[in-house]
């Protein structure tokens, strides 16, 4: 059993920790299974609900980004003071709840409410996920954890595509299905349904999680500061205060992936449509080939940004984690440009294939450096700030923005190869830059603070 690192109980032995990752690597699928199952029924639900699609994208982006920006920031201050686990357990059972009413939405503003309500369930996860698995591994290996937990997007994005698709496929041909105690109902309404129904064994898995004490990462410069451990070090006032005595590390951390979440929540939202309209696959065949590139390439991506910056750390690079980030963006720019380009199905997905590879190994490590870069009793807050510009630039702009472009500046076809390429070249780059910029500041601060 390893040592205790507060005053809040007996510190996490290894397979306590290990357990509580994989727990929340579950939930986290979970999440964004239920999060992007939409992006493979924009034609169905524009169909019956008569609606356009920039209403499809705010759909996508808005309502759920609303109430889960809104909310972050107090579940933050909340997980920054209360058992984490117990804040994940509620918000699983409540999103997962939210996912069975969008399938029970008969119009778009109920359908926009739902969405919103399972955005409000999400807002709970990472926040306090990002803070628990803090004081669960030592420095050295909180970004491998990071990676891992982070692998909840690729495996959750990759499985949302290739098992939406096929449930779809297999239902899709039948205008209506009936599904016993809840009637009869359209195709997608009943696949919000099925996707809902895990749950409750992800909550209840959740629910054993053993909670750590606070403070594992606290190190004797940042007590030095004044950054104790104790329950007066908590608050917006002095999370903007570590902002402000900081600001350079701080902007290259949020605006770098923020311009990268505008550009992924874009491709995850529209690539399904890209390909079914472009070159006539149907939902079970773009979401089979898009999920199988997100599920492997995806997922080998996030692991191995994790293993770089671990690898570049061990060898005494305080900047490691933000250095990824940079070189993430990098290797993105050109495959994520090109994609939707080409003039093929086969074309198109060989492109995508290093795009999600390259843009997936940064989140982990961008996480890992704003956790490493922040105070233990501020961890849950900050990160709830991160997880809240995100979505409302990210998430909201990534989903709006291509038929934003679509229609004001390419005629308003419905063909979005080049408003998916120019978000691409324009946010690439310029996270890249970004990122880069800041890694010397992001270095000296990493150094101070693990002196």
């Amino acid at each position: 059993m390893s040592k205790a690192y507060g005053s809040e109980g007996q510190g996490l032995s290894n397979r306590q920790a290990n357990y509580a990752l994989a727990a929340f690597l579950l939930a986290y699928v979970l999440s964004f299974v239920d999060r992007q199952i939409l992006s493979l029924m924009v034609d169905p639900i524009r169909r019956d609900l008569d609606i356009s699609d920039l209403q499809m994208g705010l759909l996508q982006g808005m309502a759920f980004a609303l109430l889960y920006a809104i909310l972050g920031v107090p579940v933050g201050l909340l997980a920054d003071r209360w058992p984490r686990k117990w804040i994940i357990t509620v918000g699983v059972a409540f999103w997962s709840a939210a996912t069975a009413l969008c399938g029970l939405a008969s119009n778009y503003p109920m359908l926009f409410a739902a969405r919103m309500a399972v955005g409000m369930g999400e807002a709970t996860l990472s926040p306090s996920a990002h803070s628990f698995l803090s004081d669960a591994y030592p420095r050295h290996k909180l970004a491998r954890a990071m990676a891992i937990y982070t692998l909840g997007i690729t495996i959750g994005g990759g499985l949302a595509l290739m098992i939406g698709g096929a449930v779809i496929d297999l239902i899709g041909a039948r205008e209506t299905v009936s599904l016993g105690m809840f009637g009869t109902m359209r195709s997608w309404q009943a696949s919000f349904l099925i996707v809902a129904s895990p749950g409750i064994i992800v909550a209840v898995l959740v629910a054993l999680v053993r909670e750590p004490p606070r403070g594992r990462n606290q190190t004797p410069a940042m007590i030095a500061m004044g950054h104790q451990p104790k329950a007066a070090d908590i608050g917006l006032r002095a999370m903007f205060g570590h902002f402000a005595r900081n600001p350079k590390v701080f902007a290259s951390i949020y605006v770098s992936s923020c311009l990268l979440g505008v550009m992924g929540y874009g491709m995850t939202a529209w690539y399904p449509s890209l390909l079914i309209r472009n070159f006539g696959l149907s939902p079970g065949e773009a979401g089979r080939y898009l999920g199988f590139i997100f599920l492997i390439l995806g997922s080998a991506g996030t692991v191995s940004g994790g293993l770089l910056s671990e690898r570049m750390a061990l060898r005494g690079r305080q900047d490691a984690n933000l250095r990824v980030v940079a070189l993430a963006a990098a290797g993105t720019a050109i495959p994520a440009t090109l994609a939707p380009l080409m003039p093929s199905q086969w074309s198109v997905l060989l492109m995508f294939a290093p795009a999600c590879f390259f843009f997936n190994s940064y989140f982990g490590c961008s996480v890992a450096a704003l956790q490493l870069a922040t105070p233990p009793r501020m961890r849950a807050t900050n990160s709830a700030l991160f997880l809240l510009a995100n979505a409302l630039i990210g998430l909201t702009a990534g989903s709006a923005i291509i038929p934003l472009l679509d229609s004001l500046f390419f005629g308003g076809s419905g063909n979005i190869a080049l408003p998916l390429a120019s978000v691409a070249a324009i946010a690439s780059t310029t996270a890249a830059v970004i990122a880069f910029a800041g890694c010397r500041t992001y270095g000296e601060l990493a150094t101070a603070q693990a002196a």
